[in-house]
């Protein structure tokens, strides 16, 4: 074969220092691989990184990243996996598997990367759990698990061995950390001011009493307390300098959050002999919210036994049996966070919130208690938790009734219970006669699947034939309780309580069926077929996905290379509707911002039989390709990517009643680019990686009439599905215009608004770009994770809230602001000359710059650019079990920092807050929780 000189085409290989990136949520449902069963507490964490979530009892995740992150996927009892995040997967539902393996073989990660960085043409290694082949001579794997730890030499390789016949391993996990929220991270607010508002032109102190909000009052310097008996205030009432005791006013400090303090504890026992292996895990957290107030937990249980692998038997058996629990004593349930941070900051400088929430009648004290809560009053006085329970059973074997042929069964049965309790108690603004919820959601899963598996290699061809059939049986009781009109301080005897109750099941049966026929010239071709039979969506005979890959190194040798790939796909999938609709983002869009202190999220749905399959077509092409340079390994990987989604699920609104419907064609279209280097060298191993990637969304079609459908958000600002445009469009309030763009301008010198909402913003970024470093030199562990994205727009309704108040400090700095003149042109066409004052006193209140548009004011004002950079995290640690002497394994202490440094480009973006935590929120920022830093040290044991 021809040789073709690595710096014909080294050039080609820097390309993606050039590609642009996103950001997004992923979401979807985890499930085992074979049997489809929804894996609960299961964690999915981005690599290299301390930032993840846990699923919810049926699986569901929803974790904000970024295209070219790596999810890695862990549950107890199953393989991990990782999946590398694309722009296709964003708004939409993915479902990740994982497949069922009860104890990880004991192997040094010295081992695995230098497996990793060698030459792929220059020899392979065996999988040694998978081969056909057997090691040692009683037939099964029990001599290489029995690997203790691995020493890698310059010159030689030594092993340690555990005892023969039967060993054990103990192991403890142990992470302290500390939540905190940085200055920087929080919106700007000033302290210069005192309550009050413009009063016989000029500027007073308006105290509670008065049932003044704004905090447009005379500057703090002029005032002093004057020492009476005010029930608001236990130094008295701000009176001018002069009309006091002497007593200087101050700037209070309302501050809601504290530093919070969690723990986390893993201990696992395993017994191993060359017959079966047992595993006890147990894990326990707990953690403080953000606020300091309350505390939650969360305890996991699990059991697992399987048989191992001989030749002479061909029956093997796996089983586990998980229990978990989890309570969260400070859910944001109905907004419970949003609300109490609006009325926190929305306080004036010249109030305290500490000094107590409850007057001397009972009543509720706050800066203006006939219109706003006291944060102390909601926390001191509510019934939130959010309360979970599981129970998952699992039982699965498997049979060869010769070497290329296998037959798995899998049995699984599954319940969870989630409990959602909110309560206020009567006299809160929002809910002024008291109100308690209680919703209970009950799930029954049982699962069952077998597999047929078949290889076998005809000369130059290995033919891989692969069948799975799985029914699936769910049943779901919901009840939700509401009562309102409690007496005061109560939850007892309500004037009004309704109780609503659903229970549905569905049974479904997939069938799935995979051709793959591999050619050792380095052609691979693959075929497949889905079909899907459900109770309630109906049926889907052919789904039909293929896939061709070639190896261009089988057939062509190039010099340092050691893989060229290229591949072509075609997949054709749909997304099943789950009984209870979990993602709430529709429930706040048909309240203003003003109404947002009375917003609960009980607008429930559930699946019915007029909503169908979601359909997907999914294209991909693209190449990966290895080489050598400098010593250094690279791997790079380029895809572009485009799917069309048919029938996307959303809720609608009609007759005031919001209904699921297939209502409409979303595509997702885009170019990922990946370049990851390594080297491994003695002691120094080191592995970096940098992504760029752009993904753009197009709404196709809609399934109605309307001009467009809102799906998260406000009556008046929210994020929209319009056809040509971006999916999550944003639309909302904005000045008026003419035909040539110019701002028209009223008879008082301001800015219009015109009647009619409009797009005001775009959320999709122009690019993103991460960087992942990591190092190791002997027992010592380094690395850091970067996140840049660029462009993307942001509604941020919490500065244009602020500004109304008068509490932000770009209030405070432009109300100096005199003899402006707005540019645009008058109605008559002309150019504005008026000129104005943003706060003169002799004009009133009501015309103040911010005031005068209201208390969400133009949502156009609001629009903020997205661009952020992020310290996302940065980990260090030794493992002093490394040393040859060590009774341990492993004995690893490290310290960690999650978001230690963040630049946005306004104060108070939190880049993976969403509105209310709602899944369609994202880029929606009304006072959402502000991006949270976390410190720890984690203490890893192992013996």
């Amino acid at each position: 074969m021809d040789k073709v000189p690595l710096k014909t085409i080294l050039f080609l290989l820097l390309l993606p220092l050039l590609s642009l990136a996103q950001q997004g949520i992923v979401k979807g449902v985890l499930t085992t691989e074979t049997d489809g069963l929804p894996l609960p507490g299961a964690s999915i964490v981005i690599k290299g990184t301390s930032k993840g979530v846990q699923t919810d009892f049926d699986g569901n995740y929803s974790i904000t990243c970024n295209v070219g992150d790596v999810l890695v996927v862990n549950y107890v009892g199953m393989a991990p996996r990782e999946i590398k995040v694309t722009p296709a997967m964003f708004g939409v539902e993915q479902r990740l598997f994982v497949e069922r393996i009860l104890v990880k073989t004991i192997e040094s990660d010295a081992y695995s990367k230098a497996l990793k960085s060698v030459k792929k043409t220059s020899f392979n290694i065996p999988d040694i759990e998978n081969s056909k082949h057997t090691f040692n001579d009683n037939g099964t794997y029990n001599q290489f698990q029995r690997i203790k730890a691995i020493a890698i030499k310059p010159e030689n390789v030594n092993l340690t061995y555990f005892d023969p016949d039967i060993y054990f391993e103990v192991g403890v996990n142990s992470t302290l950390s500390f939540q905190f929220v940085k200055d920087n991270n929080l919106p700007e607010l000033q302290n210069k001011f005192s309550q009050g508002a413009t009063q016989n032109s000029e500027l007073t102190f308006l105290g509670p009493e008065t049932s003044n909000v704004f905090s447009y009052g005379p500057n703090l310097t002029i005032l002093e307390f004057d020492g009476t008996n005010y029930s608001f205030d236990s130094n008295g009432q701000l009176v001018p300098l002069g009309d006091g005791n002497g007593k200087q006013v101050y700037a209070y400090n309302n501050t809601l959050f504290n530093t919070a303090i969690n723990t986390s504890n893993n201990i696992y026992f395993n017994v191993e002999t060359n017959k079966w292996i047992a595993n006890i895990d147990y894990i326990t957290k707990n953690s403080d919210d953000i606020f300091g107030r309350n505390r939650s937990k969360a305890d996991d249980i699990m059991l697992s036994y399987k048989t191992t692998k001989h030749a002479e038997k061909k029956l093997n058996w796996n089983t586990f049996i998980k229990y978990g629990k989890r309570n969260n004593n400070q859910p944001n349930i109905n907004g419970f966070t949003n609300n109490l941070l609006l009325n926190s900051w929305v306080t004036p400088t010249t109030f305290s919130n500490s000094q107590g929430s409850i007057l001397a009648d009972n009543t509720q004290r706050s800066f203006s208690p006939s219109n706003y809560n006291n944060p102390e009053w909601l926390l001191n006085n509510n019934r939130n938790y959010d309360a979970n329970d599981l129970l998952v059973v699992s039982l699965q074997n498997d049979i060869e009734p010769f070497d290329e042929f296998k037959i798995k069964s899998h049995i699984n049965f599954k319940t969870t219970e989630n409990e959602q309790n909110f309560g206020l108690i009567a006299n809160t603004i929002g809910f002024e006669d008291g109100y308690l919820s209680n919703k209970t959601i009950k799930k029954n899963t049982f699962n069952g699947t077998l597999v047929f598996d078949y290889e076998k290699q005809f000369g130059d061809i290995e033919l891989k034939l692969n069948s799975v059939t799985n029914y699936s049986h769910d049943n779901l009781n919901y009840t939700f309780k509401e009562s309102e009109g409690f007496g005061d301080f109560s939850f007892s005897n309500p004037a009004i309580s309704t109780t609503i109750e659903n229970q549905l099941h569905k049974n479904s049966v997939s069938l799935k069926q995979y051709l793959s026929l591999s050619y050792s010239k380095g052609l691979e071709v693959s075929f497949n077929t889905d079909s899907y039979l459900s109770s309630i969506q109906g049926n889907k005979w052919f789904l039909p996905t293929s896939r061709l890959t070639f190896e261009l190194l089988d057939v062509l040798d190039i010099y340092d290379f050691r893989y060229i790939t290229f591949f072509v796909s075609s997949a054709s999938g749909i997304n099943e509707m789950p009984l209870f609709y979990a993602n709430q983002s529709h429930n706040s869009l048909t309240l203003s911002p003003l109404e947002s202190l009375n917003y609960t999220s009980n607008i429930d749905l559930f699946a019915n039989e007029s909503i169908e399959f979601e359909e997907k077509q999914d294209y991909n092409f693209g190449t990966q390709i290895g080489f050598s340079v400098f010593n250094i390994n690279w791997n790079f990987e380029a895809n572009y990517f485009n799917s069309k989604t048919e029938g996307s699920v959303f809720p609608v609104l009609e007759n005031n009643a919001f209904q699921l419907q297939n209502i409409a064609d979303i595509s997702n279209k885009g170019f990922e680019f990946e370049l990851e280097a390594s080297n491994y060298y003695n002691e120094l191993n080191w592995n970096a990686s940098i992504n760029f990637f752009t993904n753009n969304t197009e709404v196709l079609k809609l399934y109605n009439s309307e001009e467009r459908i809102a799906i998260a958000g406000f009556n008046s600002v929210s994020k929209n599905l319009i056809v040509d445009q971006p999916a999550g469009i944003l639309v909302g309030s904005a000045y008026a215009r003419d035909e040539q763009n110019n701002i028209i301008i009223d008879s008082n010198g301001y800015p219009m608004v015109d009647a009619q909402q409009q797009i005001i913003g775009d959320p999709t970024p122009d690019f993103t770009f991460g960087f992942y470093n990591s190092l190791e030199w002997n027992n010592f562990k380094f690395n850091f994770t970067l996140n840049y994205q660029k462009g993307g727009d942001v509604w941020n309704g919490t500065q244009n809230v602020l500004n109304y108040f008068g509490t932000s400090q770009q209030s405070a700095d432009q109300r100096r602001i005199t003899n402006y003149v707005f540019n645009g042109l008058t109605q008559q066409g002309n150019p504005n000359t008026t000129i104005v004052d943003f706060y003169n006193p002799e004009n009133g209140i009501e015309n103040n710059r911010f005031v005068r548009y209201g208390f969400e004011g133009v949502a156009e004002d609001a629009i903020e650019d997205a661009s952020f950079f992020n310290l996302k995290t940065i980990q260090v640690s030794y493992d002093f079990g490394k040393d040859n002497d060590s009774f341990f394994r492993q004995f690893e202490i490290g310290f960690y920092a999650n978001n230690l440094f963040t630049f946005t480009k306004y104060r108070g973006a939190s880049p993976q807050s969403s509105l209310f935590d709602t899944n369609s929120g994202n880029n929606l920022n009304f006072f959402n929780t502000p991006l949270i830093t976390e410190v720890g040290f984690k203490a890893q044991l192992k013996i």
